[in-house]
C-alpha cells in the first residue's frame, strides 16, 4: 500500500470511527445473508463480537503504518481464526461483505474509486497476514527422507 493509501483507509475509519459497530452490523447481516453456512461459526453474544470486531477493524487499521506491528497483531488474529475453524475460502467472504458494509456506511460522496481501491488491498494485505498467521499455528510435518 502507498502513503496515499493508508492515508484514505485511515481517514475513512476516523470519521466511520463512532459507527463502526453499526458497520460491524451490516457485515454480519450481509455475510450470513449471502453465506449462511459461516454462521455456526461465530458462536457467543453476537453484541459483544460486533463489538469486538469494531475495535478490531479500527485496531488494525492503526497499525497498518508500522508494518511489524500490523504483522504481529494480523498474525496472532490468524492463529485465533484458525482455532475457530476459519478456513482460507472464508476470507474471500469477509472481504465481499465488509467491502459493501463500508462502502454503505462511507456513501458514495466519500466510497471513491481510490478509496474502494486502497481498502481492497488493506484487506487482501490483512487477510493475508491472519491467513500466515493460521498456517504458522499448524506446522506441517516434515516428509521423511
Amino acid at each position: 500500500m502507498t502513503p496515499e493509501q493508508i492515508d484514505l483507509v485511515t481517514a475513512s475509519v476516523t470519521v466511520l470511527r463512532p459507527r463502526l459497530p453499526e458497520v460491524a452490523d451490516a457485515f454480519y447481516r450481509r455475510l450470513f445473508a449471502e453465506h449462511p453456512e459461516v454462521r455456526p461459526l461465530f458462536t457467543g453474544d453476537q453484541d459483544r463480537l460486533r463489538l469486538k470486531f469494531a475495535d478490531e477493524l479500527d485496531a488494525i487499521v492503526q497499525t497498518i503504518p508500522d508494518f511489524a506491528g500490523f504483522l504481529d497483531r494480523t498474525g496472532a488474529l490468524g492463529t485465533r481464526h484458525a482455532e475457530y475453524q476459519v478456513r482460507a475460502e472464508h476470507y474471500a467472504h469477509v472481504r465481499t461483505a465488509l467491502l459493501a458494509a463500508l462502502a454503505e456506511a462511507v456513501g458514495p460522496q466519500g466510497w471513491t474509486p481510490e478509496t474502494a481501491a486502497a481498502w481492497r488491498l488493506a484487506y487482501d494485505m490483512t487477510a493475508e497476514a491472519m491467513m500466515l498467521g493460521a498456517a504458522h499455528s499448524h506446522p506441517r510435518p516434515t516428509p521423511r527422507r
